[in-house]
């Protein structure tokens, strides 16, 4: 597959301090890779078109706040990175791409955000793809942390399927006429989890572009709720894979802060699409 990373040096050093320490030791552990020149590394960027996304997804009450707050600028600059991967994907120049991020963006909805998330990143490149003529997309989110603000801006989209996998009963809301589904996994390790992506990865889906919300905070030693490994990220790149088939597929970069997980965890699954 042609495949691309897409970073900036400022998630490293400005991104929010629970999630920054881990940027630069993945992003290197990349670039380490025996497949490394086979991928393109691109410095991601914000434009006056990311602002114009951001204005569409987001209040402008939730934008002033997120100003206050002081990361404006690195949580804009997470979202535009995710949103020139999903342009560069839909456009044919790559198949694959990862994208990190100082910030992450599932908790933000329209006019709040927790945990960390400061923009929607997914939902800004939704409405990026919808105006490439791209309709149908598959979010499958994987961070252990339920994907609420994803939740909040686009479950009422039917064209929208979003696959949210948890470990929190109380943030299960399926709605299946609107193609919202939880999956939620109590303190699931390898053994649960393989199984619950295969569920859902060996149906028959109608989409044009899939997104991946990927959340390391769910390996055995980083902070979420669930006790994965290595193995089961790799077991999950693959599902991924085969269930994309020939269309796009865009990881967003969400939950984790152990270096040495990043260092692994991120090669490991990018090797899935660049080559073993």
């Amino acid at each position: 597959m042609k495949c691309a990373v897409y970073y900036h040096p400022d998630f490293a050093t400005k991104g929010y301090p629970m999630l920054m320490h881990r940027v630069r030791p993945g992003f290197e552990a990349v670039q380490k890779m025996p497949q490394a020149s086979r991928i393109g590394f691109i410095t991601a960027r914000a434009t006056e078109d990311t602002e114009r996304l951001l204005e569409m997804v987001h209040t402008a009450q939730h934008i002033q706040s997120v100003n206050q707050q002081g990361y404006h600028e690195v949580a804009l600059l997470s979202a535009g990175s995710v949103v020139q991967a999903a342009e560069d994907l839909a456009t044919g120049k790559y198949e694959f791409a990862f994208a990190f991020t100082g910030t992450a963006g599932h908790h933000a909805g329209r006019n709040y955000c927790w945990g960390f998330c400061y923009y929607n990143d997914a939902a800004m490149a939704v409405v990026k793809l919808r105006e490439l003529g791209i309709k149908r997309i598959m979010i499958f989110d994987i961070d252990p942390h339920s994907g609420d603000g994803t939740r909040d801006i686009l479950g009422g989209d039917k064209d929208i399927i979003h696959i949210n996998f948890h470990s929190n009963e109380y943030d299960s809301y399926d709605d299946k006429s609107m193609n919202n589904y939880d999956c939620w996994l109590d303190r699931a390790d390898d053994d649960d989890f393989v199984p619950a992506v295969e569920s859902y990865a060996s149906r028959t889906w109608d989409f044009e572009f899939l997104m991946v919300i990927f959340g390391h905070d769910g390996h055995t030693t980083d902070y979420g709720g669930f006790y994965l490994h290595t193995e089961a990220y790799v077991e999950f790149a693959k599902k991924m894979k085969a269930l994309a088939g020939n269309r796009p597929i865009l990881y967003i970069l969400s939950g984790g802060s152990v270096p040495k997980i990043a260092e692994e965890v991120i090669p490991a699954v990018i090797a899935v699409y660049a080559g073993e």
